[in-house]
């Protein structure tokens, strides 16, 4: 492995230039090295970070101040993005997993494992720092513009935390931090509008000759696409860029004509060496902690940035200019030379850290994160808070507009779920604020109250069903009269904005089961028999999708099992033997009577009514007084219906309603 390190970090550093065969050929070797890689990582068992350097034996390579490496910063960004969900740029679609590659994983433990107290140097931890760093640029290439966001998601946590370990440290090289961090950034704008929309200030905004102010006015300042708006509001301070013609004597250039030499020599030979160091090192300096510059290199393509650079070089420095020589290809230019400079000095800045902040490009990736963040709650609660003001009219409407406000409300938790697990990213930097969750309260009511509503319009449904019938008793009417009156006293767990539908709804099933002809009961020994199936239980519908098994021991028997469920009319509906004690009779199912329908009645008929459920049911409810039964009963329903979670919210409503008896929390 450690030859696939050393094949790298010779590949890249020689590759530098402006042609396209210098960038072509980048992609290509680091194709065909990735591919070594993964395969090497992939055979070699669990990924290990190589430590190829042995005590004093570390190899660095000295850095070209005039290379021109910018080109990898310019990988094609994935720009699709999902219309269908415009609040989800940050938020994982689907499934919460990271889809995860060889590459990926590898890279990921590479990065967890990296121990610079492996290394006996500080050139050795530098090393094989930045040759990581590379192998995450070379990752991105290898993943290309469809799979780039992909990857970038997978080894994210892994990057960021290796950054931020590293920073006080000072061993990473700070262009190379630039490039990952631009890639990232650059991969959040592609899929968040919000962001698209940014401007920044022009490039000359950030150049300034010496001794004179600000540089003369360009005509790029006014095209299309250059808004005045700038990113922040204060003023920008220029970068003084510090070329002077030189001066010559007429002896000296007379001794210059007479030894060959011609004067575009005599230009050129002024920015070069010692003066291009000294501009790209007083580059750096400026870009340190620079975020306004910072947004500038993110939102401007890289080439388009130093063609800009070389603009306005040419209209402030008039003296410097591009030879019909440099033109065809000859020699480099100068304006070329010192375009390259100060891009590389201002890439060199914005890497690096100022402890205890992290990079300029950092600070800007956590501050678009948090606007983001921000952007998106603000935007839920936009839909949540339109939604939370729609009348329903009806059980349908009810449903649609519940399931609605639900969805917005777990793509919210979502959001909120990520921020917390962003805790280190968005980590303040100077003062600033945290980002604000706004209050969602009247938006978390209304969803309460449709949830409340839901269950009365559910139960008022099933007494419009058992109401269409030509006559009924006398007592069961009176039982569904009942179950209205109590419905009604319901209403105070609802917002006043869905009184009008719940108060329709009850009504308009009272008038249906008045309008029923009414006949005498039939014989006591088959009263109960006749009740409504959903509070007495012998209802026919028992199908159950997914059974839920408890088991209770007496201390007085065997330990027994109940097994619940809920039927498509929310009813809660139990499994168990007949009898508790052998023979146990096979298991039988029944609809399991809300405790509503206990009320008023004698401890006989209460044990009428267990004779027709398994006799666990009674064993366990049943006590010495009728008033110790409904408690008993209570906490039983309580207990069986939680255990299914379709039923939870059901057991909140007669909680509220005061149907569950003796309930202890």
């Amino acid at each position: 492995m450690f030859r696939v390190y050393v094949e790298y970090a010779e590949l890249v550093t020689p590759l530098r230039g402006d042609n396209g065969v210098s960038d072509w050929r980048l992609h290509e070797e680091n194709e065909k090295l990735f591919d070594r890689l993964t395969e090497k990582a992939s055979t070699g068992g669990s990924p290990q970070v190589p430590s190829p350097f042995s005590k004093g034996t570390a190899n660095t390579q000295p850095q070209d101040p005039g290379r021109n490496d910018r080109r990898s910063m310019d990988v094609p960004l994935q720009l699709a993005m999902d219309k269908t969900d415009g609040a989800g740029a940050l938020v994982k679609a689907g499934s919460d997993k990271v889809k995860t590659t060889p590459a990926g994983e590898y890279l990921t433990a590479a990065l967890n494992d990296f121990d610079p107290d492996q290394y006996d140097s500080i050139a050795a931890i530098s090393d094989g720092a930045n040759k990581l760093l590379m192998l995450v640029l070379a990752a991105v290439i290898k993943a290309g513009a469809s799979r780039e966001h992909e990857i970038l998601a997978e080894i994210r946590d892994a990057v960021f935390a290796f950054i931020r370990k590293m920073e006080p440290k000072r061993v990473m090289d700070t262009m190379l931090v630039s490039r990952v961090r631009i890639l990232y950034i650059r991969s959040l704008l592609a899929r968040s509008p919000e962001l698209q929309s940014i401007k920044v200030s022009p490039v000359e905004c950030f150049l300034e000759k010496p001794n004179s102010g600000r540089s003369r006015s360009s005509s790029r300042s006014n095209s299309p696409g250059r808004s005045p708006v700038r990113y922040v509001d204060e003023q920008i301070q220029g970068f003084k860029v510090n070329i002077k013609p030189e001066k010559k004597s007429k002896l000296s250039s007379v001794v210059s004509r007479i030894r060959g030499f011609d004067q575009d020599t005599l230009r050129q030979q002024q920015v070069t060496g010692g003066k291009l160091r000294e501009i790209q090192e007083e580059a750096k300096s400026f870009a340190v902690g620079n975020k306004a510059l910072a947004a500038l290199f993110v939102h401007t393509p890289a080439g388009e940035l130093q063609r800009q650079i070389r603009s306005w070089l040419a209209e402030n420095f008039e003296f410097l200019s591009v030879t019909g020589d440099e033109a065809s290809g000859g020699t480099t230019g100068q304006l070329e030379l010192l375009s390259t400079a100060i891009m590389d000095g201002w890439m060199a800045g914005l890497g690096a850290a100022l402890p205890p902040n992290t990079d300029a490009l950092g600070q800007l990736l956590a501050e678009y994160a948090k606007r983001v963040f921000t952007s998106q709650l603000q935007h839920l609660k936009d839909i949540a808070g339109t939604l939370a003001t729609e009348e329903a009219d009806d059980a349908s409407q009810v449903a649609k507009l519940r399931s609605a406000l639900e969805s917005v409300d777990h793509k919210r938790r979502k959001i909120l779920q990520q921020m917390r697990n962003d805790a280190a990213l968005l980590t303040l930097e100077n003062g600033s604020s945290p980002i604000q969750n706004p209050s969602t309260a009247a938006e978390d009511a209304r969803l309460a109250s449709l949830i409340s509503l839901d269950g009365i319009l559910k139960q008022v449904k099933d007494i419009t069903r058992q109401s269409s019938v030509s006559s009924m008793g006398r007592s069961k009417k009176k039982a569904m009269l009942a179950s209205l009156d109590e419905l009604g006293e319901r209403m105070p767990s609802l917002l006043d904005i869905d009184h009008p539908c719940a108060q329709r709804q009850i009504a308009n099933a009272r008038r249906l089961v008045e309008s029923v002809r009414e006949e005498d009961d039939p014989a006591p020994e088959i009263h109960h028999a006749q009740r409504p199936s959903a509070e007495l239980g012998s209802g026919t519908d028992t199908d159950v999708a997914q059974w839920n098994v408890l088991q209770f021991n007496t201390g007085s028997t065997t330990p027994f099992i109940i097994k619940c469920g809920a039927n498509s009319n929310s009813e809660l509906v139990i499994k168990a033997d007949a009898k508790v004690q052998e023979p146990k009779g096979g298991e039988i199912v029944r609809v399991v009577p809300r405790p509503s329908v206990l009320e008023n009645m004698s401890l006989d008929e209460m044990k009428q009514i267990f004779s027709e459920l398994p006799e666990a049911l009674s064993l366990l409810a049943l006590a010495r007084t009728a008033d110790g039964t409904r408690a008993r009963y209570s906490r039983l329903y309580r207990t069986l219906a939680m255990k299914v979670p379709s039923l939870r919210d059901l057991v909140g409503e007669l909680e509220k309603g005061g149907v569950l008896k003796d309930v202890k929390s």
